[in-house]
């Protein structure tokens, strides 16, 4: 049975690594392209960017979280300043509220500014796309890990972070993310300077996206694995090992560099830990189960990674085996660890079957196949990719699906035009998602929630669930909030829907195949 023992994880035979042979990363494949000397591993390689950005490129714009951080992106830019209230909504209007991702709505507006939803959509596909690049080089950076272990590693990081790549902050994140992994595997290699990265990433991370706390978890793991491998084997910390630890102390700093303050930042996480309805009804809060795709998944790459782990006696770095077991749990008590898991363990997942598929690529042997034919298949792909870009989606034909940039049942762009002519006295109870949707389309009506879940009580969400099923007294909390309209999904409201007519007080101002909007009877709105 092979075995296989990888930079011999004692601090001692820790060594320098001379730089690898030329022509084994992506910009390798590129060069080949153009040079028509394409190997066989730099198509591998080549493919496993290409797909997820052909799928990002055709992904359509979900409602949720994004046309509000449009809207505040705007606000921002309209007044210099970052709200600190809400001011969306009637029911929690004037509450304090910590808008955490403010950097990345100016972006997303610019972006809209500039370009529409087409262009948000590209940078959206570019970012996170980059991110699996920056954690397919950290697998590249181990020597003997090959083409084709890396291609798949990165693979199987993209399809455990898929069910995350709607368009909002969060691919910032992506991106961020991908880039600590590449800078601590390079620093696990190589040490060097390359861990000042660190705080200028947090500083600018913290005011991008909430996953932020994430990736302080996986520097932690580092550290803490670093620091311990040192005192065990050599009883002394390396100078590169206290280097990484004041590196990292500066990045924990730095996310103090926020509008809201350290305090803030802290406050900020605790509420969403603190929050029942995100930890109770976000679904991105949920944990795995193994009768969903996501949940099955996972087991099923975890339980083939330890079995061929330990078929292949492969020793893992300390801080590897410590982000799986840290970052597997996590994805087991809520999904969104996953896609942090996936590229966290990504370099670990393609040492071990790196035995299994590659040579050793240290001598910088690569398969060629047949230059041609890989050229002609690269270019191939490069062409789909290519199709694939949102601009073309009008003139592709109608069996390549997707020709709207936005997901038309869950965004209700022609019924939000007759609720921006209701006027101020409306107080509109709306599904949560057309909550999310509304702040952009019609900025001057207040609405009842959106997507911020943290944002409102645990009570005000248990009265949303029992007025959408319609369940005894929903009309009478409907008075109580003092709501004069309905705005509300067919699909997921039909209850609702139904009780409301069937009890003569509402009136149908406007339907069509996706939303209802019906009015209280006896309060006219003007």
């Amino acid at each position: 049975m092979a075995s296989y023992n990888i930079a011999q994880e004692g601090v001692a035979s820790r060594p320098r690594v001379s730089p690898r042979a030329p022509r084994r990363g992506l910009w390798a494949a590129i060069d080949g392209l153009a040079t028509g000397r394409l190997s066989l591993d730099h198509l591998w390689l080549l493919i496993a960017v290409a797909a997820p950005f052909v799928m990002l490129s055709r992904f359509t714009v979900q409602p949720n979280d994004f046309w509000w951080h449009i809207r505040m992106g705007q606000v921002i830019l309209t007044t210099g300043r970052i709200p600190t209230t809400d001011f969306f909504t009637f029911t929690q209007t004037g509450q304090p509220w910590l808008n955490q991702s403010w950097l990345m709505q100016i972006l997303l507006n610019l972006l809209y500014r500039a370009g529409e939803l087409p262009l948000v959509i590209f940078a959206h596909a570019i970012t996170i796309t980059a991110g699996y690049i920056l954690v397919m080089l950290a697998c590249l950076a181990t020597p003997g890990v090959g083409a084709r272990a890396t291609a798949l590693a990165t693979v199987c990081a993209a399809v455990l972070g898929v069910a995350n790549w709607n368009v909002r902050p969060q691919s910032a994140s992506f991106l961020c993310f991908g880039l600590l992994v590449y800078s601590i595997e390079r620093h696990r290699l190589r040490g060097g300077r390359v861990v000042w990265i660190w705080p200028v990433l947090f500083a600018l991370w913290a005011n991008l996206h909430g996953a932020f706390v994430f990736g302080l978890a996986l520097l932690g793991i580092y550290m803490t694995a670093r620091a311990a491998e040192d005192l065990i084997t050599r009883h002394h910390l390396s100078a590169d090992t206290v280097r990484a630890l004041i590196a990292g102390g500066v990045a924990v700093a730095a996310t103090a560099l926020n509008p809201a303050g350290p305090l803030g930042m802290v406050n900020y996480v605790l509420g969403f830990l603190k929050s029942k309805a995100t930890i109770n009804n976000n679904l991105e809060f949920l944990p795995l189960s193994i009768r969903e795709p996501d949940g099955a998944i996972f087991v099923g790459l975890v339980t083939g990674f330890i079995l061929l782990a330990s078929y292949r006696r492969t020793r893992l770095p300390w801080y590897q085996i410590a982000t799986l077991v840290l970052f597997g749990l996590g994805s087991l008590y809520t999904r969104r660890v996953l896609p942090w898991f996936g590229m966290g363990v990504a370099p670990a997942f393609a040492l071990v079957v790196m035995s299994a598929l590659d040579r050793p690529a240290e001598t910088g042997a690569t398969r060629s196949g047949r230059p041609l034919i890989n050229t002609g298949l690269a270019v191939f792909v490069l062409l789909v990719a290519f199709s694939a870009l949102p601009w073309f989606r009008p003139f592709l034909p109608a069996s390549f699906g997707l020709p709207h940039s936005t997901n038309v049942a869950t965004t209700p762009t022609r019924a939000a035009e007759v609720v921006c002519r209701l006027g101020p006295d409306l107080r509109l109870f709306n599904n949560q998602v057309y909550g999310s949707y509304l702040p952009w389309a019609c900025p001057t009506v207040p609405i009842f929630i959106d997507t911020r879940m943290e944002l409102y009580p645990a009570e005000q969400w248990r009265d949303y669930g029992r007025i959408v099923k319609a369940q005894f007294g929903w009309d009478v909390r409907l008075h109580e909030y003092g709501v004069n309209a309905l705005f509300v999904q067919k699909e997921s409201e039909k209850e609702l829907i139904a009780a409301a007519k069937a009890s003569g007080d509402w009136a149908t101002l406007y339907e069509d195949d996706y939303a209802v909007l019906m009015q209280r009877i006896g309060r006219v709105i003007q």
